[in-house]
């Protein structure tokens, strides 16, 4: 093994210089983009793995065997069968063993990839991403997904690009959710909402505005997590949810108070979405140094007042 060699990220199509095997299915030339597929059927093995330009998951297609992998001090030991994978993260030199014939399906899939999906998901700049190794893990879903790319490299079809796409972001979304640890960079979420999504949810607000409205609900509205939305909101709104609820609901309160001078306090309150009267009065004081019995007098004296020096005598 020369120096240079290990010294190099290794590419999918030059795993088999260090894992020798005898290969079974091979996407390397079908076009593919930052995804790739490979089988392999191997002899019991002891190798270095220099580290590698993709993340790779080890898809078991039949017998069960012993699988190893020499960590800092020490052997990890799974069994691993059908049903189980182990994971190799990208950058990284690692040692593997296994005690019997094998027979496996390799996905490559790219860093990159990766680094995208996680942007779109949390919608923050990620400062890094590491996929811990895994030595055998119990996981139907990327089993499954390798499947669909089997047959996918077996068959084609129609827009078998956008099908390609799609199976690619769901591992990488799975990869994330199950194997992943992100560091954030510093900074706030990069973008709002989509028209659609801010019509959804100024329309629930405005529809909902006497009773309770949980950031629950929101989220669900727009189908993304609390935190996402937070973000998202605080850019597109310049405060957040709870903030920006409550002055619509002073606004709309206000708006009652002096319009509308027959209905009592405390159902303003209840239509404003307001605990109760007192409530209301303790946020008009945050907001106006007033309560709102005063701002109704003062609407009352101001239209007065405009009254009288409107006659003409």
């Amino acid at each position: 093994m020369s120096t240079d060699k290990a010294n190099t990220l290794i590419k999918p199509e030059d795993v088999v210089l260090w894992i020798p095997g005898n290969v079974t299915i091979d996407s390397m030339n079908a076009g593919w983009e930052n995804i790739a597929i490979r089988g392999y059927e191997y002899t019991n093995l002891d190798v270095h793995i220099p580290a590698m330009r993709d993340y790779m998951i080890v898809n078991y297609k039949k017998s069960a065997a012993e699988m190893r992998r020499k960590g800092d001090a020490s052997w990890d030991t799974q069994v691993v069968k059908p049903g189980y994978v182990s994971l190799l993260t990208c950058g990284e030199d690692s040692r593997w063993a296994w005690n019997d014939h094998i027979a496996v399906t390799h996905v490559y899939i790219s860093h990159d990839s990766i680094t995208s999906m996680a942007n779109k998901v949390f919608d923050y700049d990620i400062a890094s991403i590491r996929i811990r190794d895994e030595v055998g893990v119990e996981d139907h879903v990327l089993p499954a997904l390798t499947s669909l790319l089997e047959l996918e490299l077996k068959q084609g079809g129609l827009g078998g690009n956008l099908y390609l796409e799609s199976i690619k972001n769901q591992i990488a979304l799975h990869l994330l959710r199950q194997y992943a640890k992100l560091d954030f960079k510093e900074g706030q979420c990069r973008s709002g909402f989509t028209p659609l999504q801010r019509r959804l949810l100024l329309e629930f607000i405005n529809e909902n505005m006497s009773i309770k409205i949980t950031l629950e609900d929101l989220a669900g509205l727009v189908k993304m997590s609390v935190p996402h939305l937070m973000r998202k909101f605080k850019v597109d709104f310049g405060n957040s949810p709870a903030a920006y609820i409550m002055n619509l609901r002073v606004q709309f309160a206000k708006r009652l108070l002096t319009s509308k001078k027959e209905i009592p306090l405390k159902v303003i309150a209840s239509e404003a979405g307001f605990c109760d009267q007192s409530h209301m009065t303790r946020v008009f004081q945050k907001f106006f140094g007033k309560t709102p019995i005063e701002i109704r007098q003062e609407h009352t004296n101001l239209v007065s007042e405009n009254s009288v020096s409107s006659i003409v005598f």
